[in-house]
């Protein structure tokens, strides 16, 4: 009934999940990605700042000491004393440049991967439409979001309450403190506050990620007439099959390369079919099959069997037979038991002579 009315009810296939990451439709969560930055950027500040401050302060000595302080900076003086102090300052700042802007990288990789897009840059412009402009924002969509805006600043709130609360005491405190010790009070309680507001802000980003997974893979989501009509596209794709046949013919070929030096002989045809067969009394009821081809694979064969020394014979009949009629892996036909009992006698003959 389901696939009467055309319901989506199929898992997406990879190509339409691939035309799918090309067009950059994904699943992702702006706030996800902005709760990880700000958490991120947060503890790069904090692990970061104290030496940070430490440069400032040098350099802030450095400025403030030398002969130009009382006569006065002079032009040609200008180069040798700013730029090792913007130098350095640049390098100071580098650290938390260099790992807040890692942070904002990983935080979108995290969720979206590598991926250049130029599909997602092109005009649309459905997304003009008035109409569906009041449908996301007053829809269901809409509200949810609306909800999910609320719901921080009110667990914002509690946080910034519920930790201010608990350190009164310290804040009416700090008239009493010196001033060093006074800014490095402010900043534990404003450090605690911030990873307290981040980690909460980084529990709702996942759950909207999460929320935002579930509707992109419902999006997805394909009838099944669609999937039949992609199987049929992609399997009469010429270029698919022709993929195919080469994946299957470089198998062949890899195959070949362990069971034809176990051979005992090489039946040809001689020239489009090669039959490899391997007899073994002692483990064996019948002669058995280890590979078989026709064309390139037949002289395939013929090439590694000179390469180890394996005895080729032609017979005609008998390789169009065992080619039409057996598997490789298999013993022979008990049809061909006689004529290819008289190929083995005949190799074996031939070794014994070479033995002696």
């Amino acid at each position: 009934m389901a696939d009467d009315l055309g319901e989506r009810t199929e898992d997406a296939t990879p190509k339409r999940r691939r035309e799918a990451r090309e067009e950059g439709n994904i699943a992702r969560s702006n706030d996800a990605a902005n709760a990880i930055i700000l958490l991120g950027a947060i503890l790069v500040l904090a692990s970061t700042m104290r030496p940070f401050l430490g440069s400032l302060a040098s350099l802030l000595e450095k400025a403030l000491s030398g002969d130009h302080i009382g006569s006065g900076l002079r032009v040609e003086e200008v180069p040798t004393l700013v730029v090792p102090m913007a130098s350095e300052a640049i390098l100071a700042a580098l650290p938390i440049i260099v790992g807040a802007t890692a942070i904002a990288i990983l935080a979108h990789l995290w969720q979206v991967g590598f991926l250049i897009s130029s599909k997602a840059l092109e005009p649309k412009f459905e997304r003009l439409d008035p109409t569906k402009g009041f449908g996301r924002i007053f829809g269901a969509q809409g509200a949810i979001k609306t909800a999910m805006d609320i719901l921080k600043v009110i667990i914002v709130g509690w946080i910034a309450w519920s930790l201010t609360a608990g350190v009164l005491p310290q804040i009416a405190a700090l008239p009493e403190l010196g001033v060093l010790r006074g800014f490095e009070e402010i900043g534990s309680i404003g450090l605690n506050l911030a990873v307290q507001a981040g980690a909460a802000l980084l529990v709702l980003g996942i759950a909207d990620y999460a929320v935002q997974r579930f509707k992109h893979e419902r999006d997805l989501r394909m009838t099944k007439q669609q999937v039949k009509e992609e199987f049929k596209e992609s399997d009469g794709n010429p270029e698919v099959k022709r993929r195919r046949m080469q994946i299957a013919r470089q198998l062949a070929m890899q195959r070949l390369q362990t069971s034809v030096p176990k051979a005992d002989v090489i039946v040809t045809n001689p020239e489009h079919i090669s039959v490899a067969i391997q007899y073994d009394p002692d483990t064996m009821g019948a002669p058995r099959i280890v590979a078989m081809g026709a064309d390139n694979l037949a002289m395939r064969i013929r090439q590694i069997a000179t390469k180890h020394g394996i005895p080729i014979v032609e017979r005609k009949p008998l390789a169009r037979a065992l080619y039409a009629t057996a598997k490789v892996g298999q013993e022979i036909p008990a049809d061909h038991y006689k004529a290819v009992a008289e190929i083995l006698a005949y190799v074996y003959r031939l070794k014994g002579k070479a033995v002696a």
